[in-house]
């Protein structure tokens, strides 16, 4: 090859090779983005038969609830002596969980759709911890005992006639073998349920006494529940509670959402929620102030997510049975499952104390009392379970006040084990991976009842704490390695270009170094 040859063929290749590179630089970094963003601003919506729509509808993937009971081992201690509770947690017991959006149970407005969500739970003794099983007996606290603890408390007191009332209504309890502990299997705790005949007859008695007010009292407390009418059914066949029994094979309620058609970062976000149609509203009933922050029903339902989540966003997501809004924060990029992906997580500030969060004052319904206005890390949700002493927090009280920790032996939070996070794919916000983590305690504490005379102080002592999870399947997994090959073509493509450009620049240097060295010679 002739030097000339040379350098033209570099010159050329050099050209070719730094253009080519700049047009894949220009399609890899500046346009690709934007297609893909125009892509799924126009994909992202709740539209009948879509990709999305699938996800979301009737969710493919396995999702798993996985069960984590504490058992009281010292409870006689406790009962008898004031003893600081011992528990040993047992677990998990691993359900298969089931979920199916209908969205045929009211007409749809333009741009939103109503469904109920109805789930179906069933046990998994392949996932479930070696050696467990439903019929394994545990020792918890009475949630209906503390319950109705909680109810006499509010009565008047320095008063004869609510004092008798008290005496009757501990007596009962006590010669029906009640008790602050009560002994059940697994399966009665969770799901099945256990009975609860003498606590049908104590509502029935306490209705008689307290329905209506006696005249003879003082004034009603304000916040003492007013107590309905039980249907028939109950008190000819019984009844049984079991924690999550009121969650199989049932719905969480009637949701609008929006499809995402007219906004895309209105993406399924929810509009509206209640029991029915005619109580349905963008706020909820459970806390102070109509429309204050805690009210406010934000987010999704935590199924899917809108196209546009920055690392500097919170994703709102509203859960029903923690009765208020939450919101994950930006941890980290990960790749999971060999895409791109961001780790959000539910961050400490959710359940911090309104001293150092103030937005979470409106979570305090009573300034002087700790079980109705918990510290950081643990929230009354009772607000929505008739005022229950039912206190929800993250597992083993994990970023909560030590005191709660402190105050049973056996719990070691831990952040691996007992964080709530999401995993989402980069480019489009959908959902690789959810782990939500929630604990449900019963504030203990001495009260009217004989039953509680000797326990010292006060505890949030964990029943049990549940962690649900769902992955996506390889199916929809493999559906964005469309994503990855464009970009490993396209990073091939700025390699190939580079090279031309290097073998150009080569060409060139080398022809100089020829003319130079012929140069020398003549």
């Amino acid at each position: 090859m002739c030097i000339e040859s040379l350098y033209k063929n570099g010159l050329i290749v050099t050209i070719f090779g730094t253009v080519f590179t700049i047009v894949i630089a220009i399609i890899g970094w500046a346009a690709m983005p934007g297609i893909i963003a125009s892509v799924s601003k126009k994909t992202l919506v709740l539209e009948e038969g879509n990709f999305v729509w699938n996800l979301w509808h009737d969710p493919p993937y396995p999702i798993y609830t996985d069960f984590y009971i504490f058992n009281c081992t010292n409870y006689e201690d406790v009962v008898r002596n004031g003893t600081k509770p011992i528990v040993v947690e047992l677990g998990p017991y691993s359900y298969r969980e089931y979920r199916n959006k209908d969205t045929n149970v009211e007409e749809n407005p333009p741009d939103r759709v109503y469904y109920r969500e109805h789930r179906l739970y069933y046990f998994s003794k392949d996932t479930s911890g070696p050696g467990l099983s439903l019929d394994d007996v545990i020792t918890t606290v009475n949630p209906i005992y503390m319950t109705v603890s909680s109810y006499l408390d509010r009565l008047p007191t320095n008063d004869s006639a609510a004092d008798v009332a008290v005496n009757l209504i501990d007596n009962f309890l006590k010669e029906r073998g009640e008790s602050v502990f009560m002994t059940v299997t697994a399966d009665e705790l969770i799901f099945k349920g256990w009975p609860l005949d003498t606590y049908v007859e104590l509502y029935l008695r306490i209705q008689d006494i307290f329905n209506p007010w006696p005249p003879f009292f003082p004034d009603r407390p304000p916040d003492l529940p007013f107590l309905p009418d039980l249907p028939p059914d109950i008190i000819d066949e019984g009844v049984t509670l079991g924690l999550f029994k009121a969650k199989n094979d049932t719905n969480d309620g009637l949701f609008l959402v929006n499809r995402g058609t007219a906004d895309y970062r209105l993406f399924a976000n929810i509009e509206a929620w209640g029991k029915t149609l005619e109580n349905s509203s963008a706020y909820l009933p459970y806390w102070p102030g109509e429309k204050s922050y805690c009210n406010e029903i934000q987010g999704t339902d935590g199924t899917v997510f809108p196209y546009g989540i920055d690392v500097d966003d919170k994703i709102w997501i509203y859960q029903t049975d923690l009765c208020r809004t939450v919101y994950t924060v930006y941890e980290q990029h990960e790749t999971f499952r060999d895409l791109p992906a961001r780790r959000f997580i539910l961050p400490k500030s959710v359940l911090e104390n309104r001293t150092n969060a103030p937005e979470n004052e409106c979570f305090c319904l009573d300034e002087d009392d700790e079980g109705t206005c918990p510290n950081t890390g643990a929230l009354f949700i009772g607000a929505c379970y008739g005022g229950a002493p039912l206190i929800g927090s993250n597992p083993h009280f994990f970023n909560g006040d030590p005191r709660y920790i402190n105050g049973v032996e056996g719990l070691s939070p831990n952040k691996a084990k007992h964080e709530t996070y999401l995993i989402l794919e980069e480019r489009t916000n959908t959902l690789l991976y959810a782990s939500k983590r929630v604990q449900l305690s019963i504030d203990v504490r001495k009260t009217r009842l004989s039953g509680t005379a000797n326990l010292q102080g006060r505890v949030f002592l964990p029943v049990l704490w549940y962690e649900e999870n769902a992955m996506i399947d390889d199916a929809n997994a493999e559906k964005f390695n469309l994503f990855t090959v464009i970009e490993i073509v396209l990073w091939t493509l700025f390699a190939i270009g580079l090279v031309l450009a290097v073998v150009g620049a080569f060409l060139i240097a080398f022809h100089f170094h020829k003319e130079k060295k012929l140069s020398k010679t003549v």
